[in-house]
């Protein structure tokens, strides 16, 4: 490895064709079409009808040039100046080249692949642009339509909807927006997604996106994984931020709801391309090309009809390989040789295009036309409203409903149409029944002629809201019929859930409560109605059926204490078992702190204190999310019964390092809480030591405390928190602890450092007076910041004899000429030696790192507490090496303030009362901020207690975290990280 990497941006050289960087089945050569010299860190890719490539990322759109036709790229163009954003898509169409940048879909005349782009352009739709959740990848759709997917934060909202022919009125979450011909008529096609990041169309022009996870909810009942969707007119597909909730999501199998063609478990959804040619073999074409940006991977997924949607299990086609790093941003099918084209890039990575080519693929390649469709009224519509149409071709059937519902004045309330959407409401398929349900409803038809429970189910969840009352007698129906189908029950459910208002209540949005109230109180005489349909369900033997009966006991909330409910608490309580899956205890948990009279002390004790070690022996992961939310679980247990807190210290199990969460939330007694942790620690070498934890420690006296405070040092990434444990009887071997104090991000440990080291005789160097006087320069000039800023210029008056206030500029002037040969220490990185890492890191064994060794260092380097854990506060690592070189990842330990993503950039708060908070912000509402400051820490701040808010360059990881290791605990670790892919597996085909 070249150590000069580390200092350097990576530039790589460009690698000879074929290339052996990334994994193909067998039959399929990658070759490398452009490297970071001509377009660095890609957002996004397109390919013009002639066949140029065009990339665009911060600030850049440029069409890559081959011009000695040898399949590798030149040369590249800039097309247009003065960008703002990085594009997140590009269409090339004719003379015309679309960007979605700048605040909108922007439309840029003159193009022609060649020549820079000067006039000005028009906006054809105004949305936000530029963020990771905002307007993403433009198409033009076989309707000749313009398609815009659109993430959650794009701001897509009924005010953008010109037509009121719109399969969407009022859009939640993430939307696929249309944009007529003449751009006069905007349109929602479907919405509900998170942040699905591309799509596009087969060749029946339907189509597909491949949605992102609910990542912080990582190891929470209502966490689901990257999704392969069909995008179907009128479709809700669950996710409701920022309109209706935060984290939870509607699952899958809600009657409301486009169920997913697979799920894909974690990653990260970039690029989508349908096979469209002929070049690859026939087995490939028609179906999707997925990129995952976060593992490095692109999944093919074969799609076959199935019913009016389809069916197919995706497979790993390409995976990253050697240590060059691969993270696919987006996707593209050469109209021409029909290779697959791919990106690479994003959040600073390495930029590069890479073109896919199956070796005996077809010699005379050709694309695939995609059948085109009309959004126009004809008259044939009405013919195909035949039954035959239904049995024959369910694709069909669903077409005709969705033109129906579009043009629902001129379809005529007669025979044969009436029959037809009388027969589609009683179908198996969710797609058609929806939809048919969508027109019955638009068009106000009487029901009186329905009749059968599945159809008037169907109704019941459109019109649940209107006429809650008749829509609850409907579901009741289907409850109180014991011959019900399971499916029908599940039905009837989510027909009660709606009839309530739908699930939410405005004062539990950012809570664990989201998915487990209603959003408006419910009557007394409708609950007891309510209740005597679910408990008999609590016994169910379908899974989602008990769920979803729980759920909305839970959302009706506890009642006064009556037999019934004692029964459905006694019947939850006791499925919490020692081998009970932990994420449905969470489930269960959560129904018990809503509607428990008397809560079932002993269960719920022991569930909530297995939690951690369950999670651990499943190897399930967590995410930010789970601490808060387990948190307010216990809360509300706790909320139940004043035994519950008292039962939770006192359980033998109590002491584990995840248990550290109840000590605040239960208010438990924190010195006999530390004495628990500390002997649970005894014999545990690799025990889990936080911050939170440690911190907890202060409460012990010192006697205590002193055997335990070096190994933990030694231990690395918990030194904010020992500093001041040191600090209370400073010694001159501890010198160097504060010296790390003054280095660190906290203002209080600065502070602390600061006046440890003024009790302390001076040093026989001046590294100290170099961090101080660092540490002063960090500091903002706020009144948070005043009582740090008075130590360490005390600490520098008192070593200088100088008197210079707290004007960092002054003390860093007068250093440099008193100390000059330590001057240059004032510009150097904190707690980086590059000299020193670059000669250690030549002599690293890299080749003989062990995954399995790499475990525990990364346990002992507690990168787990801020990483893929319960309390995270930095970006998962989770297939890291895949996405990043081994450079680029060395850099980013050894230097993590460096290059920090927007994304993980720490906020600092400071209060009124002269308060600071540094973290990352978990819910933001204009009533208050939710901020992790660390991974075991929440801070509440009200809105009217907050002063100043600022976003910090540097990130909250700490530098430093290597030093303590062997050269052969870093080579284990980086084998570690290279293998730490725990997503779920995806059939690989050979």
């Amino acid at each position: 490895m070249n150590p000069a990497l580390l200092l350097l941006p990576a530039c790589l050289a460009s690698a000879p064709a074929p290339v052996n960087d990334i994994a193909l089945p067998p039959g399929f050569t990658a070759r490398l079409y452009s490297g970071p010299a001509l377009a660095n860190d890609i957002y996004c890719m397109t390919i013009d009808d002639a066949g140029s490539v065009l990339v665009a990322g911060r600030g850049y759109v440029r069409v890559l040039v081959d011009d000695d036709g040898d399949g590798q790229a030149d040369r590249a163009i800039d097309l247009i100046d003065g960008l703002k954003d990085g594009p997140m898509g590009l269409l090339a169409e004719g003379e015309f080249l679309y960007v979605v940048a700048d605040g909108g879909l922007k439309r840029y005349g003159g193009y022609n692949g060649r020549d820079k782009l000067t006039k000005p352009p028009e906006t054809i739709l105004r949305m936000k642009t530029g963020g990771e959740h905002d307007a993403h990848t433009v198409r033009r759709g076989p309707d000749g339509w313009l398609y815009l997917l659109c993430g959650n934060g794009a701001g897509i909202n009924a005010a953008k909807i010109t037509s009121d022919r719109s399969p969407v009125k009022e859009p939640i979450a993430g939307s696929l927006v249309r944009i007529s011909p003449d751009g006069k008529q905007v349109e929602v096609v479907a919405d509900g997604f998170r942040n699905a990041y591309g799509f596009d169309f087969n060749p029946t022009g339907e189509a597909f996106t491949y949605d992102s996870d609910n990542e912080r909810c990582v190891g929470l009942p209502w966490y689901e994984g990257c999704r392969l969707y069909h995008i179907v007119p009128g479709g809700n597909y669950g996710w409701r931020s920022p309109q209706l909730a935060q984290t939870w999501r509607k699952p899958p199998y809600f009657a409301d709801v486009v169920a997913p063609i697979a799920d894909l478990g974690r990653g990260s959804p970039t690029g989508v391309a349908c096979y469209r040619h002929t070049q690859f073999p026939a087995r490939y074409r028609s179906g999707c090309f997925l990129a995952d940006w976060t593992f490095g991977r692109i999944y093919f997924a074969p799609l076959t009809p199935h019913g009016s949607s389809f069916a197919g299990q995706p497979e790993l086609f390409a995976e990253a390989k050697g240590e060059s790093g691969f993270a696919p941003t987006a996707l593209a099918v050469h109209p021409h040789t029909g290779e697959l084209f791919v990106s690479i890039g994003g959040r600073g990575t390495r930029g590069s295009v890479y073109r896919i080519r199956a070796d005996e693929g077809d010699a005379n390649p050709k694309p695939i036309s995609m059948l085109k469709q009309t959004l126009d009224w004809n008259d044939d519509i009405v013919k195909k409203c035949d039954v035959r149409t239904l049995k024959g071709d369910p694709r069909e059937c669903r077409h005709t409903l969705e033109m129906l519902l579009r043009f629902r004045e001129k379809v005529p309330y007669k025979e044969p149409t009436f029959a037809f959407v009388k027969e589609c409401l009683k179908s198996r398929d969710p797609l058609i029944r929806a939809a048919a349900a969508r027109f019955m409803c638009a068009a106000a038809i009487p029901l009186e002629e329905i009749t059968e429970p599945r159809a008037l189910l169907a109704i019941a969840l459109r019109e649940a809201r209107a006429d809650s009352e008749w829509a609850l007698a409907m579901s009741f129906r289907v409850l109180d019929d014991p011959r019900a189908l399971e499916q029908d029950q599940l039905d009837a459910l989510r027909v009660i859930q709606l009839a309530c208002g739908d699930l939410t209540a405005p004062n539990a949005m950012g809570t664990v409560y989201e998915g487990y109230t209603f959003r408006n109180p419910v009557a007394m005489a409708t609950t007891k109605r309510i209740n005597k349909r679910l408990l008999p369900l609590m016994s169910s033997r379908n899974a989602n059926i008990r769920r979803e009966a729980g759920r909305t006991l839970a959302a009706l909330g506890a009642q006064e204490s009556n037999a019934p409910l004692e029964i459905a608490t006694l019947r939850l309580s006791k499925r919490l078992t020692p081998s009970s899956n932990p994420i449905d205890d969470i489930h269960i948990l959560t129904v018990l702190s809503r509607i428990a009279p008397d809560v079932s002390i002993g269960e719920s004790v022991d569930a909530i204190l297995w939690l951690d070690r369950k999670y651990a022996h499943y190897q399930f992961n967590r995410d930010r999310h789970w601490s808060m939310r387990v948190s307010e679980i216990a809360i509300g247990l706790s909320n139940k019964s004043l035994r519950f807190p008292v039962d939770v210290l006192q359980h033998s199990q109590f002491g584990q390092p995840g248990h550290f969460l109840y000590v605040s939330a239960l208010h438990l007694d924190r010195a006999e809480a530390a004495r628990k942790f500390v002997a649970a620690s005894q014999n545990d070498p690799d025990y889990g030591w936080t911050p939170g934890l440690v911190a907890l420690l202060s409460v012990l006296p010192d006697e205590e405390l002193q055997p335990l405070l070096s190994r933990l040092w030694a231990r690395g990434g918990l030194e904010d928190v020992l500093v001041p444990l040191f600090a209370r009887d400073p010694k001159t071997a501890n010198r160097d602890k504060f010296i790390v104090g003054l280095r660190s991000l906290d203002p209080n440990a600065n502070r602390i450092a600061a006046l440890a080291l003024g009790k302390l005789p001076p040093s026989k160097d001046s590294s100290e007076l170099v961090a101080a006087i660092k540490a002063l320069r960090r500091l903002p000039d706020d009144k948070a910041s005043v009582g740090t800023r008075e130590a360490i210029a005390g600490l520098l008056r008192t070593r200088s004899g100088v008197v210079l206030g707290t004007d960092a500029n002054a003390w860093s002037a007068w250093f440099k000429k008193a100390h000059p040969d330590w001057a240059s220490q004032l510009d150097a990185a904190d707690g980086f030696d590059s000299a020193m890492w670059s000669k250690r890191l030549v002599g690293i064994p890299f080749e003989a790192g062990d995954a399995g060794r790499g475990r525990k260092v990364f346990a002992k380097a507690t990168c787990a507490a801020c990483h893929d854990g319960g309390g995270a506060v930095g970006p998962s690592l989770q297939g890291i090496s895949k996405r990043f070189s081994r450079d680029d990842l060395l850099t980013s330990i050894l230097q993590p303030s460096r290059d920090v993503s927007p994304r993980y950039r720490p906020i600092r708060i400071t209060t009124v009362d002269g308060q600071a908070f540094i973290g990352m912000v978990v819910y933001e509402a204009t009533d208050g901020v939710i901020l992790q400051t660390g991974p075991d820490a929440v801070v509440r701040i009200a809105g009217n207690a907050i002063e100043t808010k600022r976003t910090l360059d540097s990130s909250l990881m700490p530098a430093g975290l290597l030093d303590k290791l062997t050269d052969e605990e870093i080579a284990d670790l980086l084998a570690y990280l290279r293998m730490g892919d725990t997503s779920r597996p995806v059939q690989k085909k050979n």
